[in-house]
């Protein structure tokens, strides 16, 4: 008799589970996760889910490690046959950041879904639920190729790598960068907008572990270079420092950060906007171009957050400065 399919739902904690506490101020975790589960609606006899309580903490107690240790046990899950996805509920604050560990991580074609909530368990209008049931309905459809983790929340689907939370309050609270969405929930159905890409199969940065002393530093007027000296005095491997705009930063920070790439720690240059990214447009002191050609190296697209868990994951495998280039020039 053929295995049942399954769909492994791991369970990391967030508002999602949260209710409130008797006596304390606000909402705190709650242990709801199989109440939650018993509130689904079924969604065919031929599928069935896997709970798995990996933990039940707010995504801000959530460390790079964590991050890293459960990507590896959703692909441990997903290697098993009868797995046909994952789904990750976990916290919104850090959730893009989990999300693009596991597109970054985890070897597989098979749909890894997050979702969350942003309302409490018991709160009116509590949209957990709803993110729930179309997280296992997303994970029922072959997702477009190549798109790899995903995001699903408020009725959109937004693949990792581009997905960035937009406002800490309302149920509508992320968007993609520049991209669009993956796909949209239409009543009981799920509409890919993406069916009929092909994106080349992407590099995956899989080491043993990662290197968690990452430090992400965000540029601001007037700055000097005590911020980045800081870093390099308390033992970070690596620094991912936020620009302006396309990438520049003001000049008395640039000594501190010709002084780390000379001694071997590498410098990742984002930047504060959300959209465009990074590009080597300027010339003047601090200026991207500038910042390259002293050896600093651009990440695209990616934003700090998600170029920070890139670096950490490039530094558990190497820490040849023109190697871990290299696979920024693919992120």
């Amino acid at each position: 008799m053929a295995q049942k399919s399954e769909i492994a739902v791991f369970f990391t904690g967030g508002t999602i589970g949260m209710s409130p506490v008797e006596g304390k101020p606000g909402v705190a975790p709650g242990g709801n996760f199989d109440q939650l589960l018993k509130q689904l609606v079924p969604q065919g006899k031929a599928v069935s889910l896997r709970p798995i309580l990996w933990s039940d903490k707010p995504s801000p107690h959530m460390t790079p490690d964590d991050m890293f240790r459960l990507a590896r046990d959703i692909e441990t899950s997903l290697k098993e046959p009868n797995v046909i996805g994952a789904i990750v509920l976990h916290g919104t604050d850090t959730l893009v950041e989990t999300a693009y560990m596991c597109d970054l991580i985890i070897d597989s074609d098979k749909p890894i879904i997050l979702t969350g909530s942003m309302r409490y368990y018991s709160e009116s209008g509590y949209d957990g639920i709803r993110n729930l049931t179309n997280s296992i309905r997303a994970c029922l459809l072959p997702l477009p190729p190549g798109v790899g983790a995903c995001i699903l929340m408020t009725d959109r689907i937004f693949a990792a790598r581009e997905a960035v939370k937009v406002n800490s309050l309302n149920v509508d609270a992320f968007e993609s960068r520049e991209a669009g969405v993956v796909g949209s929930v239409a009543g009981e159905s799920v509409i890919l907008a993406r069916r009929h890409s092909t994106p080349a199969r992407r590099q995956k940065i899989s080491p043993r572990a990662i290197v968690e002393k990452v430090a992400l530093i965000t540029a601001y007027t007037g700055m000097d270079r005590s911020l980045i000296d800081h870093a390099k005095h308390i033992g970070m491997k690596g620094i991912v420092l936020e620009g302006f705009g396309a990438g520049n930063i003001p000049p008395a920070v640039v000594s501190g950060v010709e002084d780390c790439v000379r001694d071997g720690i590498p410098v990742v240059l984002a930047t504060r906007c959300i959209e465009g990214g990074v590009w080597p447009i300027y010339g003047y002191p601090g200026g991207g171009a500038d910042l390259e050609s002293k050896g600093v190296i651009a990440c695209g697209r990616l934003g700090g957050p998600k170029a920070r868990i890139r670096l950490m994951c490039a530094l558990g495998l190497t820490s040849d400065m023109d190697t871990i280039r290299e696979l920024f020039a693919e992120a």
